[in-house]
């Protein structure tokens, strides 16, 4: 799974989001998960990290970029007819 190309469904939160929406409503103290479960909300939960991650730095550069533009003005000055 690149990256780059987050799917729109992760099962394995989804499978996570359910099971706590459940346990909350029947007053459980605790939910278990399996380990290949838990392996793949990890793996999931890795990709979404590097993806916010590598959008956090392209948000930064592309602040940076426009503060310097900002920051170059061009002053032209025409003597006239000197």
């Amino acid at each position: 799974m690149s990256q780059n190309n987050i799917p729109d469904r992760l099962p394995s939160i989804e499978r996570i989001i359910q099971r706590v929406t459940t346990a909350e409503k029947s007053n459980q103290k605790e939910i278990r998960i399996t380990i290949q479960e838990g392996k793949e909300l990890v793996s999931d939960l890795a990709v979404i990290t590097s993806k916010l991650a590598k959008t956090i730095n392209e948000i930064h550069a592309k602040m940076d970029k426009l503060n310097v533009q900002e920051a170059e003005i061009n002053v032209k000055m025409d003597g006239g007819g000197f």
